[in-house]
């Protein structure tokens, strides 16, 4: 069937007999921009979202030389008419042309139809690939008959595009090994093994997306983990990307599907969590209206949000949770403290849970802040509050420790020792601490940083802050440093039992982003306190789902979905047992 696509001049088709002097397309690898050629081609694939098509030559014109493309994309504009369909055999003259670096034809004024032509046979071709080997086929068919792990899903809702990975999850270097040189081994494999798929979404944030015979939406998401055993598209590169634009898709193989928290079967007892809350901003009643500095932009993505952080908690009803990314806006009834947990005790009839107040209007003068929430009727404060501010006189400390840290003491209403609970949110690896305060290759900006707030942290806890005498303590937060970085070492060395324990193959994570899946959210138990440990879990919710089924697309916010994409952290749970 033909495809109405906006790509014709005025002149529209000429049904006349089809000339012979035509540039054959691999020669366009040599053409001036600017100037006009006349070429021949089967249209291979039409994409109304590009504002085009994809020509290529037929088998048997192509030359002997593997660095030149045989095809190219035609490019007609947005606001002429025409007919293109795939099998076409055109004859056009058009401006060469290069558009951010690619090659091109722009607006053709004169199009001959030939008749139709078998399709040119797709070129397989496996993972890694070269970047040279990739360019040399831009606008062709191929084909990757490999099965190629889905990796990255920020842009999935938005524009339809997900990277793929050959070789399974893509997981950040100093989640596998330890800065250094082996660092650099590693990354030196790491090229030519993504590849973007292009669905050619037209309009942002669609409510479904159809990827083959698959149906997509935020209740049958794609997730990260899943796996396509085999795509088919028209090689092509934007925006810094090799792009697949997807022609075809084999099965799809859910090989993460989600799982509902009774799945996960932790272990009864006292539960403990870390979970960033990613920016959870109310805006309250006394500031400036939506959108605020961070988080959600309209009352609607607010409400979304508040609606989805609830359910996730509802679920875990952890006994104690250190939350980060509060909006640090104070501990009244409009803060945004208050406004989660009086949401929360709304969503679990019977609920007494409370947030700690540490003494100050606010805690430090960062937009955001860590906060301790406990459920009254299990657990009780004891002690005194303490915080533990980023030193004004040492440097190295204060770059990595860019929040305060907050710790309380509790005891369960049960019995047993009682026990102290710190929650910190350490420095991001976004920008530099300078070179003195980063760390070998693959340690990311300020390791070193937030390995001398560790120690600073570690100092502090042993002077006892709650005024409680025993050792057990429980160190819980995003501390942005992956398993093998600096700080999370020196943690380990200095006797503290990580929750759940770290595996020796496949890593664990909590986060992912592009440079891939790694966990930076941790509950730390020290030895007295790990004795009490039952069990432990990451509840995969929000790392492997995508963006926009968070509270910025347009997803159920309420139902199965409600606790999918809450954040853009998993939570992790530790279960203690007390008498």
């Amino acid at each position: 069937m033909a495809i109405l696509l906006a790509v014709l001049g005025p002149a529209g088709f000429a049904r006349a007999e089809c000339g012979t002097l035509a540039v054959p397309l691999h020669a366009l690898a040599s053409a001036k921009p600017g100037r006009t050629v006349r070429v021949a081609g089967v249209v291979t694939a039409v994409f109304p979202r590009l504002h085009g098509f994809f020509m290529e030559a037929p088998q048997a014109e192509w030359d002997s030389d593997p660095a030149t493309s045989e095809a190219i994309f035609v490019y007609g504009g947005r606001h002429s008419a025409g007919e293109i369909a795939p099998r076409q055999r055109l004859v056009l003259s058009a401006r060469f042309q290069q558009f951010h670096g690619l090659p091109e034809l722009a607006y053709p004024r004169r199009i001959e139809h030939c008749g139709h032509h078998a399709l040119p046979p797709p070129i397989s071709v496996l993972l890694p690939m070269s970047a040279r080997r990739w360019m040399s086929m831009l606008g062709m068919r191929i084909q990757l008959g490999q099965p190629l792990t889905v990796d990255v899903l920020a842009d999935w809702i938005r524009y339809g595009e997900v990277r793929l990975h050959a070789g399974g999850r893509h997981y950040a270097p100093t989640a596998l090994i330890a800065p250094g040189p082996a660092i650099r081994r590693l990354n030196e494999q790491s090229p030519g093994r993504e590849v973007w798929l292009d669905l050619g979404v037209d309009g942002a944030h669609p409510r479904r997306l159809q990827v083959g015979s698959d149906t997509f939406d935020a209740i049958h998401p794609l997730r990260v983990g899943d796996v396509f055993q085999s795509v088919a598209g028209i090689d092509y590169h934007a925006y810094g990307r090799n792009l697949l634009e997807v022609t075809h898709v084999g099965r799809l193989v859910r090989a993460n599907p989600r799982r509902a928290w009774a799945s996960l079967r932790l272990s009864p007892g006292l539960r403990i969590a870390s979970f960033n809350v990613e920016n959870y901003f109310n805006r309250a009643s006394s500031g400036p209206p939506f959108p605020t500095e961070r988080g959600a932009r309209t009352r609607s993505q607010w409400r979304c949000q508040t609606d989805k952080l609830v359910a996730a908690l509802k679920a875990m009803q952890p006994a104690i949770a250190g939350l980060e990314e509060i909006e640090n806006d104070g501990y009244g009834p409009d803060g945004a403290l208050a406004v989660l947990v009086n949401a929360l005790n709304r969503a679990l009839p019977g609920a007494n849970y409370r947030f700690i107040r540490p003494g100050a209007a606010r805690l430090g003068t960062d937009l955001i802040a860590p906060a301790l929430i406990y459920d009254a009727d299990r657990i009780k404060p004891v002690g005194r509050i303490a915080v533990l501010q980023p030193p004004g006189d040492d440097r190295a400390v204060r770059t990595g420790l860019t929040r305060p840290a907050l710790a309380a003491g509790f005891r369960s209403r049960t019995g047993g020792e009682p026990f102290t609970v710190v929650v910190v949110h350490l420095r991001s690896k976004r920008s530099s601490c300078g070179k003195e305060l980063d760390n070998a290759v693959g340690g990311g900006h300020c390791a070193k940083a937030r390995a001398q707030a560790v120690s600073y942290l570690e100092r502090w806890i042993g002077k006892r802050p709650t005024g409680i005498a025993s050792s057990a303590v429980a160190l819980v937060g995003d501390f942005n440093a992956y398993p093998h970085s600096v700080a999370i070492r020196e943690l380990l060395h200095g006797g503290w039992q990580v929750e759940p324990p770290l595996k020796n193959g496949e890593p664990e994570y909590t986060d992912n982003a592009r440079a891939g899946s790694g966990r930076l959210d941790y509950v730390f138990l020290s030895a007295m306190l790990a004795k009490r440990a039952r069990g432990a879990a990451i509840w995969h919710i929000d790392a492997d789902e995508a963006r926009g089924i968070g509270h910025t697309g347009r997803p159920a916010c309420h139902g199965p979905a409600a606790p999918y994409r809450a954040s853009d952290h998993d939570p992790v749970i530790s279960a203690l047992e007390f008498p």
